[in-house]
């Protein structure tokens, strides 16, 4: 029998992933759905703009086999599943679809590209309905729990789809062909009174929903139809930069064309909006079974919100399953400090409480990057990793402890790739070992790991390119005529890898509940230490490091054999306070290397000079190497 869920902390989880649309295409009759636009549709599942065909089917089937339970993945981040609007014609460099899930019409819809007709055991029939939708979904988070996986659902506050227009040229309808009606220019005051509902069937854009009180599988949801209110809206126009924008105006705008929620706090709808969200979000907590919920584009929207949603929404749901929840929030940003703000409260510290659990941890997706994810079989500098780190280990996150006893630090979630612009790290020349070696940092770093759908099979985004962002990295990874591709990539080196890091990750406590520290970076003065990145993970008793639990992580990106440590200057193993990492009497032990087959096995030299311990430790270029403690 599986380990229930609820039973393992947050940091104990390894995340994968799926973007649900491109994971495979396990049911053929959902991929053109009734009443729907056939041409937004690729049967070739080549064009990223259109619908691949990917389903909750697809995914099920995966589950069932037992797929990710070989991998070590043990929750599920799906890609939001809501109704969506379909299709627009406001995205630069032509119309795109929203297969995605980014483009919500309903929050309390399922979108029928993803659902199917029968259950996947054949036993039960879904309606093509609101009712049979929400069931297929709700059975899906069954399967996944009876296998041991949490389902951390993707959910958006900031925006919906394109459900309004802006009427230009007042004639009352969609000008389908005018690029104003759908990326109106940003205006930084007062509001854009030219906003009328879309009414486009074949492309589901129509007025958002839900619109007043809703029964769904017999619990009554008491939305109000607060979003089906042009009010509601901010109705300003789209800003190009607003991505990286910090002025305020990220927060105003239409985010890439979509439509912005007005979430100012001093607006007369504010409380209502919360609640709103709450309400609708309880209902995926508490009627469907989800675990979690990755929240997207936090830092679009006013942190007054976040605060009072998070608050009532903890409130709403119980002190238990408070407990058990995490939100998670995306703050594309590589400033820690601007991250961490989003864990407090902004009464801190009279109120230490946190708002949001955690964040997507960029600066070290970004530090990772720089340092592994290359051609020709280079490195880069090691800084911004060993920064972020620093930072991450600082008070730059709230370190007060959460509902379930753990603080933002521990549940970071840690990428290095993911469906946005940055996309796939293994691109055209980045290798399979430097891919594989990026996976393995995450999984052994403080914080949460994600693994990026496809990544555990180093699947290659051929037109991706290092430099510059792309979308291109969004294949469908099992292909519709190929199921056997699932076996394939269970079957593959790369699998195999990433699965024995992962279960050694659940074999050693430090890895999951332990401290992280830098031991040693790559000096950048000599060449006896190129590429080297290396850190402990300890646990700490009543202050004191419980040696015996020591982890040492070693990474050599380099091209030659390299070793810890510098001429005169060795690599100490003790913490920041001086405490030491190894006592008398103990050695360190070769655990695992990655990849397991080197050409060299690791060879390590431990010194004591004042009882203050060092090591010297040398691999082979592009390896990694896990090291415990072990009386001698």
């Amino acid at each position: 029998m599986a380990e229930l869920p609820a039973g393992r902390a947050w940091n104990e989880e390894v995340i994968y992933f799926a973007l649900t649309d491109r994971f495979a295409d396990g049911d053929a009759a959902n991929d053109v759905p009734r009443g729907s636009d056939p041409a937004l549709y690729d049967a070739g599942q080549e064009d990223i703009a259109k619908y691949h065909g990917g389903d909750l089917r697809g995914l099920e089937r995966a589950i069932a086999s037992g797929y990710f339970e070989a991998l070590g993945a043990t929750a599920l981040w799906v890609s939001p599943p809501v109704r969506n609007v379909w299709n627009s014609l406001a995205d630069l460099g032509g119309p795109k679809t929203g297969y995605h899930g980014y483009w919500a019409q309903d929050f309390l819809d399922i979108d029928p590209h993803i659902i199917s007709s029968r259950s996947l055991d054949g036993a039960r029939a879904y309606a093509d309905s609101r009712d049979g939708r929400m069931q297929h979904y709700k059975d899906f988070v069954a399967l996944a729990h009876a296998h041991g996986l949490k389902v951390i659902q993707d959910i958006v506050c900031n925006h919906a789809g394109p459900v309004f227009f802006y009427d230009g040229n007042l004639n009352g309808k969609l000008d389908r062909d005018k690029e104003m009606e759908w990326r109106l220019p940003y205006r930084a005051e007062g509001y854009a009174d030219l906003a009328k509902w879309m009414s486009a069937p074949e492309w589901n854009a129509l007025p958002t929903m839900p619109g007043g009180p809703l029964t769904i599988l017999g619990r009554e949801v008491k939305t109000t139809g607060l979003l089906q209110k042009l009010e509601t809206y901010g109705r300003r126009g789209m800003s190009d930069d607003s991505l990286g924008k910090r002025d305020g105006e990220e927060l105003m705008c239409d985010f890439f064309a979509l439509r912005d929620i007005y979430t100012a706090p001093d607006s007369p709808h504010f409380s209502a909006l919360v609640d709103e969200f709450v309400e609708i979000y309880r209902f995926y907590l508490e009627e469907i079974g989800v675990d979690g919920f990755r929240i997207d584009t936090v830092k679009h929207v006013h942190r007054e919100f976040w605060e009072a949603f998070t608050e009532r929404l903890r409130a709403k749901v119980g002190p238990e399953r408070a407990k058990r929840l995490l939100l998670f929030g995306e703050v594309y940003d590589s400033a820690q400090v601007i991250l961490g703000r989003y864990t407090y409260r902004q009464q801190w510290p009279a109120r230490k409480d946190p708002s949001l659990d955690s964040v997507l941890n960029f600066p070290v997706c970004f530090g990772v990057r720089e340092f592994l994810r290359h051609s020709l079989g280079r490195w880069g500098p090691v800084r911004a990793l060993e920064g972020a780190v620093q930072i991450a280990a600082s008070d730059s996150f709230n370190p007060t402890p959460g509902a379930d006893g753990l603080c933002a630090r521990q549940k970071m979630v840690n990428f290095i790739e993911n469906h946005d612009g940055l996309n796939r790290f293994r691109v055209a020349g980045v290798s399979t070992r430097s891919n594989l070696l990026a996976n393995a940092m995450m999984l052994t770093m403080e914080g949460i790991p994600c693994l990026y759908y496809g990544t555990e099979a180093a699947l290659e985004d051929t037109r991706g390119r290092l430099i510059g962002d792309s979308e291109t990295g969004r294949m469908t990874f099992i292909p519709r005529e190929k199921p056997e591709r699932l076996d394939e990539a269970r079957s593959s080196a790369d699998f195999a890898e990433l699965a024995a890091v992962t279960h050694l990750r659940r074999a050693l406590p430090a890895l999951t509940a332990g401290q992280q520290q830098t031991l040693w970076a790559d000096s950048g003065e000599t060449q006896k230490d190129d590429g080297i990145f290396a850190y402990a993970r300890f646990i700490e008793h009543e202050g004191k490091v419980d040696t015996a639990q020591t982890v040492i992580v070693v990474f050599n990106a380099g091209t030659a054999k390299s070793t810890t440590g510098a001429p005169g200057n060795p690599m100490r193993l003790l913490t920041k306070n001086g405490q030491p990492l190894l006592a008398k009497g103990e050695r360190l032990v070769l655990r695992q290397t990655v990849p397991r087959a080197v050409d060299s096995a690791p060879t390590v030299q431990v010194a004591r000079p004042k009882d203050h311990p060092t090591a010297e430790i040398a691999l082979a270029p592009k390896t990694a190497a896990i090291f415990t403690v072990e009386k001698e």
